[in-house]
């Protein structure tokens, strides 16, 4: 068994230290409550031995550590099939003016050259690319399996020219990781370089391309005595870096930095021992290995379902889940005169989010004029969440549209807080302007008036309630009822669809003058 990212498993095996302690916590409050009262006594006067709560705590405990084992990404199983190549190698040359050094023979460049040669030959069934890079890097030769044309292009002394001056070996390593195909085999990058680098983040980089399926394998070149670092004069010649001071600048290689960038020790070899293209060789072979590994499927769903499973134990596992029956005694306390809602079942009381599931429902019954569903839906989510304000407005504004005793009184008695009294007053003036009730609708609407003169469907329901009430007036006379009833239908309608459960606040209309407010 492999893992995809392993610093996931100190979060599991933290959660599982912290299980294994609460046995020992359980024990220490079950001594404090013993100290307190004997068994006997908290059964008389308490109704029992109140819980410690161990094995809701355990429960979130073990699932925390079997989520962190999910997110480690376990890997078991046989490998994906690969491709009848046996390996994808670019090689990463630095050609920065520090692998000009002469702190081995002939100097740091053509050592590491010397080594690579000898390990392409003795690497067979490989395709091979180039990439070289110094403060900007590019690629040299793309994927080829002619490992000849490759060697002929580590000869040239010339791969260096257009590149910016410096060394970004994190930059390197990325163009040389475009180069390899993300579908092919064993993949790899030999990074050749003196470790040297005074751009961005090598070890970084590495990091990330390693969790990616690619290999990193090195080979340093120099040492860590240094050397003055050369440069070409105009002439042809060789002159050696100074700094302001006139002082000779020494580059010194840095294996450790090369080590790390490995996923093993074994990853990186020294291009100044003798047997460096053979360990070479015998690295980019581990790669293949590593690869073959990297191509495990992961198997992180069965560690996360497990994660789920624990976490609703011990989500169902909290008291007021085991008594959510009781919410119902306290619903008909908070509506007044209002009639009990109807019991939700039992998989609404367990299922979080159940009710948002009802008011939803209750919201498009309204939507569809169904005032008797959306009451007894709006009057399950109250059950479910009694302090729920929001809730219970809605459910008094369907309770009084179907004709519920206790909607009404609901709708006034949350028109008592300043926070709802404007749209618990304009719902109570619009119920029953809908209900054909004009003039007991224009109290409650001239009451959401004064409490938020900004809201603009109130003054326009005022308007129609106004409308109406006068319309009722002429219609008891003779002359102009069929205008009367025809006015009064396109107010109800008006009404009808001005009414909302949150309307949104608009700039009043200055009242008409003479107009009876």
């Amino acid at each position: 068994m492999s893992w995809s990212d392993p610093r996931w498993l100190v979060l599991a095996a933290a959660a599982l230290a912290a299980a294994a302690a609460v046995p020992l916590l359980a024990r220490w409050r079950a001594l404090q409550q013993a100290r307190l009262a004997s068994r006997p006594l908290w059964r008389r006067w308490l109704g029992g031995v109140p819980a410690t709560g161990a094995a809701r705590v355990a429960l979130w405990l073990l699932a925390a550590a079997a989520a962190g084992v999910a997110a480690a990404g376990p890997r078991w199983g046989r490998p994906a099939p690969l491709p009848g190549r046996g390996l994808d190698a670019v090689i990463a040359l630095d050609v920065s003016a520090s692998m000009g050094c002469a702190d081995v023979t002939p100097d740091r460049l053509d050592r590491a050259v010397h080594v690579l040669r000898q390990a392409l030959e003795r690497t067979p069934n490989a395709t091979w690319g180039l990439a070289v890079g110094a403060g900007t890097a590019r690629r040299a030769v793309p994927l080829t399996s002619d490992a000849d044309s490759v060697a002929a292009a580590l000869a040239n002394r010339d791969l260096g020219q257009g590149l910016t001056p410096g060394s970004n070996l994190a930059l390197l390593l990325a163009t040389a990781a475009s180069m390899l195909d993300a579908g092919g085999p064993a993949r790899a990058i030999l990074l050749v370089s003196d470790g040297e680098q005074l751009e961005g983040d090598a070890t970084a980089m590495a990091q990330g391309l390693r969790r990616t399926g690619v290999a990193i394998v090195t080979l340093t070149a120099g040492t860590e005595g240094g050397a003055p670092v050369p440069r070409r004069t105009p002439d042809g010649g060789i002159a050696y870096v100074r700094d302001s001071a006139g002082a000779l600048v020494r580059s010194r290689a840095h294996p450790d930095l090369m080590r790390s960038l490995g996923a093993s020790p074994a990853d990186a070899i020294d291009a100044g021992t003798a047997d460096a293209a053979r360990a070479l060789s015998g690295a980019l072979a581990g790669a293949v290995r590593a690869t073959a590994r990297e191509t495990t499927p992961v198997r992180s769903a069965p560690p996360a379902l497990v994660a789920a499973l624990l976490a609703t134990a011990a989500f169902l596992l909290w008291p007021w889940r085991r008594s959510a029956g009781v919410l119902l005694l306290v619903v008909p306390a908070t509506l007044g005169a209002a009639p009990p809602p109807a019991a939700p079942p039992l998989w609404q009381r367990l299922l979080p989010g159940s009710a948002t599931v009802m008011a939803r429902r209750g919201e498009a019954a309204l939507e569809r004029g169904a005032w008797g569903e959306a009451s007894r839906a709006y009057g399950e989510a109250l059950a479910l969440r009694p302090g729920d304000r929001d809730v219970r407005l809605a459910w008094a504004t369907a309770a009084s549209l179907a004709g519920a005793p206790g909607g009404e009184a609901a709708l006034e008695q949350l028109a008592g807080s300043p926070a709802f009294a404007a749209i618990a007053w304009y719902n109570l003036g619009t119920v029953r302007l809908l209900r054909g009730d004009a003039a007991a609708a224009v109290p409650p609407l001239r009451r959401a008036v004064h409490a938020d003169p900004t809201r603009a469907e109130a003054w326009r329901n005022l308007e129609l309630a106004l409308t109406r009430r006068s319309a009722q007036t002429a219609a008891a006379t003779a002359t102009g009822r069929s205008d009367a009833r025809s006015r009064a239908r396109l107010v109800e309608a008006a009404a009808r669809a001005a009414l909302t459960a949150a309307p949104r606040a608009a700039a009043a209309p200055p009242p008409a003058a003479g107009r009876d407010w």
